[in-house]
C-alpha cells in the first residue's frame, strides 16, 4: 500500500492504521458510513489506499429522509466500488438520552456484522473527541469518561478503531473538496436539542472569541493524556483483582478491601460494581458503602438508585444482582432427563461434559430418587449428610443467599427433609457428581437453547 503522491489525509491515515492501530495487512475492514462528510472522507481514503473495505449504514428510521440517506450511501459506495450494507433499526421513542440510546443501538447492530478479527472504523476526529470530553465533564464523569474515546477497543468478535482521532475536521474538509466527493449535511448537527450541537455551535465559538481558538485541540490533548492514565489504572486494577482474591462471581473479601487507600478503594469498587453489571452509586452512597466495609458491616444490605445493591456477610461483599433467584416458578416433582427444567432462566440435563456456565453437577444416580422442588418453610431444618438436622436458615446464611431471595430461592429435596441443592448457591456433598458425567444445572443465557 504505497502512499507516495497521496493526499495528506491518506498518508496520515496510512500511518495511523499501522502505527497506532496496528491493523493487520489484508484484514477485513468495515466503515461506519453515515453519508456525512467525515465518514465519506474515511471511506474514500481507505479505498484509495487499497484496503479491502466494506461499508455499513445504519438507518434509525426516525426522519422522513432516512430512506434517501440510505440510498445516497449506496450510490456513493457504488461510485467508489465499495459494497454498502444498510441496517434498518426500529425507531426510538423520543425522550431523555436519545443520543446515547441511538448510539448503543447502532453499535450493537454493527457489532453483529463483524467476523472474528474484523475491524469497524469510524471517522471520529479531534473535535468529536473534545466534545465527548466536555460532555463527560459536565456529567461529572471519572477517569473512564474523561479519557473520552479510545483509539481502539473490542467490539463483537472484532475491534472498533478511530484512525482520525488526532486529526482536525478541517483536514477532512480539504480532502472532500480536493476529491470532489458528495456528502450529506445532517440537520441534527445544528439542532440545539442535541448536546453536541450546542457545544459545537455555542461553546466552542465562544471560547474562540474569548481567546482560545485552539480549544478543541487542547481539550482533545487533555483527553489523550487522561487515556494514558486510564491505561495505568487498568494495569493497577488487574493487579488488585489478583491480590484481592475474588471468592467467586459476585463476591470479594472485605479484609482485602479494607487494606486499600480510600481513593484506591473507591476506584476499585466502581470497577468491580461495573463488572457485576450494577449501576454505580453516587459519591455519598459510595462513602456509605466504604464506611460499612470499614466496620465489617455483617448482615447489612446497601442499595442505591438504578437498582444497585450489595450485601455484606461472612467477611465478604456480595453483588446482589449476581445472586438473583427466579420468583415465578412452580413447586413440584422433578425427574432429571424427562423434560426441561421448569425454572425461569435455568437449564438442567444429563451430559458427559460440563457446560461453560454450569453451577451444579449432581451424581447421575440421583435421578432414580424421588426429587421435588419447593420453597423454604418457616423455622424448618434439613437432614445433612451425617444424618443430623440443622437449621435451614443457617445454611442459607453460609451459602450467601441474600435475605431478599431466601423466601423464593428454589430448594431441591430428596424425600421430605434431605436437601439436595439450593439453586444457584449450594450442592449437598452427598449429591455431588464423582466424574465428568453429571446432571448439570446452569444459567441459560438470553437466546440460548
Amino acid at each position: 500500500m504505497e502512499c507516495s503522491g497521496k493526499h495528506d489525509l491518506e498518508r496520515r491515515l496510512h500511518e495511523r492504521l499501522y502505527a497506532q492501530l496496528k491493523l493487520p495487512a489484508g484484514q477485513g475492514v468495515w466503515v461506519a458510513f453515515s453519508g456525512g462528510g467525515d465518514s465519506t472522507a474515511l471511506l474514500s481514503a481507505l479505498k484509495a489506499l487499497g484496503y479491502p473495505v466494506r461499508a455499513v449504514h445504519v438507518d434509525h428510521g426516525w426522519r422522513p429522509e432516512s430512506k434517501a440517506w440510505a440510498q445516497h450511501c449506496q450510490e456513493v459506495g457504488a461510485r467508489l466500488g465499495v459494497p454498502v450494507e444498510v441496517l434498518t433499526l426500529a425507531p426510538l421513542t423520543p425522550g431523555e438520552g436519545l443520543e446515547d440510546r441511538a448510539r448503543r443501538a447502532r453499535y450493537g447492530a454493527m457489532a453483529a456484522l463483524l467476523q472474528k478479527g474484523d475491524w469497524l472504523l469510524t471517522a471520529h476526529h479531534r473535535e468529536d473527541q473534545a466534545e465527548t470530553f466536555l460532555l463527560q465533564l459536565l456529567r461529572g464523569a471519572g477517569l473512564e469518561g474523561l479519557a473520552a474515546m479510545p483509539w481502539q477497543r473490542p467490539l463483537g468478535q472484532g475491534f472498533l478503531g478511530r484512525p482520525f482521532l488526532d486529526l482536525g475536521r478541517s483536514l477532512l474538509q480539504d480532502y472532500l473538496e480536493a476529491m470532489g466527493l458528495p456528502y450529506l449535511e445532517d440537520p441534527a448537527n445544528c439542532d440545539p436539542r442535541f448536546d453536541r450541537a450546542r457545544l459545537r455551535h455555542g461553546l466552542f465559538p465562544q471560547l474562540a472569541a474569548l481567546g482560545w481558538p485552539q480549544a478543541a485541540m487542547q481539550v482533545a490533548r487533555a483527553a489523550e493524556n487522561l487515556g494514558d492514565a486510564l491505561e495505568v489504572q487498568g494495569q493497577w486494577l488487574a493487579a488488585q483483582e489478583a491480590h484481592l482474591g475474588s471468592t467467586g462471581k459476585g463476591a470479594l473479601h472485605l479484609a482485602a478491601l479494607q487494606g486499600l487507600h480510600p481513593a484506591g478503594q473507591r476506584i476499585f469498587l466502581r470497577h468491580w460494581l461495573r463488572q457485576q453489571g450494577l449501576a454505580l452509586p453516587s459519591r455519598s452512597r459510595l462513602a456509605a458503602l466504604q464506611a460499612a466495609i470499614a466496620r465489617g458491616g455483617e448482615g447489612r444490605i446497601l442499595q442505591w438508585a438504578g437498582g444497585g445493591a450489595v450485601w455484606l456477610q461472612g467477611g465478604k461483599i456480595h453483588a446482589l444482582a449476581q445472586a438473583s433467584s427466579p420468583v415465578d416458578w412452580e413447586a413440584g416433582p422433578w425427574q432429571p432427563g424427562n423434560g426441561p427444567l421448569s425454572m425461569p432462566g435455568w437449564r438442567g440435563q444429563l451430559l458427559a461434559t460440563a457446560p461453560d456456565t454450569a453451577v451444579h453437577a449432581l451424581n447421575p444416580a440421583i435421578a432414580q430418587e424421588s426429587l421435588h422442588w419447593r420453597r423454604r418453610r418457616p423455622g424448618e431444618s434439613y437432614r445433612s449428610s451425617d444424618g443430623h438436622h440443622r437449621p435451614l436458615k443457617k445454611l442459607l446464611l453460609e451459602s450467601a443467599v441474600p435475605p431478599p431471595n431466601r423466601g423464593d430461592v428454589p430448594l431441591l429435596f430428596h424425600g421430605e427433609d434431605q436437601l439436595v441443592l439450593i439453586l444457584g448457591y449450594y450442592t449437598a456433598p452427598w449429591a455431588q457428581a464423582k466424574g465428568p458425567e453429571a446432571i448439570y444445572l446452569w444459567r441459560a443465557e438470553s437466546g440460548s437453547t
